[in-house]
């Protein structure tokens, strides 16, 4: 992400800074052998202008190049440390980074988390606002999940969580938004799709997930692990975020109370 210039509201020496910071090396060069000319000028000149009489040039011409030697020296050592700032600014950056994309994913499936899905899911819906488009969402659940963590344990549960995750990754949109919502339950952000489209993928996701061969199937009803999905879209079905997500979350319940192993569309 590009940084702008410091503008209104900014002192010059604040402005100067910023242009240190963000400048190439031959340009912290350049500034270093200016500088050193500023302060030899300001070293030199008012000794030749006070001491003009009393002081023989060639000690006006030693002094003046020892002068430049030592203001470029210390012009040297600013632009060595202006350098090391900025990467201690580099590391922060990074250190920050890091710490943000913990704050919105899931722990154990590395997928967003329920709190990053609601802030998104807004960003989203302002987004089809703006461009007159549909978002679709799916709330996806699989089913049976309290028995399969009773009989299996909770390692062999959390198996199953991460391995649903993937599977979700390999099979969507790259700017498709996935998120654990809570426990064994997790939604889909599908931005400009409507509400077919997101039922075709919510039927292929169903089909394809009651195929994979998870651990201890076996023990599943029907020997095989399965998924309920609700569906809703925004502006069809909700008008804000919280209402969106009721709807499609009533559309996901409906289909678990229909007998699971279902894909349900709000309003149908």
């Amino acid at each position: 992400m590009s940084k702008k210039m410091p503008g209104k509201g900014y002192t010059m020496l604040e402005q100067i800074l910023y242009r240190l910071k963000t400048a190439t090396f031959w340009r912290l060069i350049w500034f270093s052998v200016i500088l050193s000319e500023l302060l030899t000028a300001i070293i030199v000149l008012p000794m030749s202008i006070l001491f003009r009489d009393g002081i023989a040039a060639d000690y006006l011409i030693t002094g003046s190049v020892a002068a430049f030697f030592v203001s470029l020296i210390v012009a040297f050592i600013l632009v060595l440390l202006i350098k090391e700032l900025r990467k201690d600014e580099k590391i922060l950056n990074e250190q920050n980074q890091r710490i943000y994309e913990l704050s919105i994913h899931d722990y154990l499936t590395e997928v967003f988390n329920c709190r990053y899905f609601y802030e998104r899911l807004e960003e989203e819906i302002k987004r089809a606002v703006r461009n007159k488009t549909s978002v679709s969402l799916i709330m996806l659940d699989i089913d049976y999940f309290k028995q399969y963590n009773d009989i299996h344990g909770h390692q062999a549960g959390d198996r199953v969580l991460r391995d649903i995750a993937l599977f979700l990754k390999q099979n969507v949109r790259e700017h498709d938004v996935i998120a654990r919502y809570g426990g064994e339950e997790f939604s889909l952000i599908l931005p400009e799709t409507g509400k077919r489209v997101a039922a075709d993928l919510a039927e292929r996701l169903r089909i394809a997930v009651s195929n994979q061969p998870f651990p201890f199937v076996e023990t599943q009803p029907d020997g095989k692990l399965t998924i309920s999905l609700g569906i809703a879209a925004f502006p069809d079905d909700a008008q804000s975020v919280n209402e969106f997500v009721k709807v499609a979350d009533c559309a996901l319940y409906k289909a678990k109370g229909n007998g699971k192993d279902k894909v349900v569309i709000a309003g149908e």
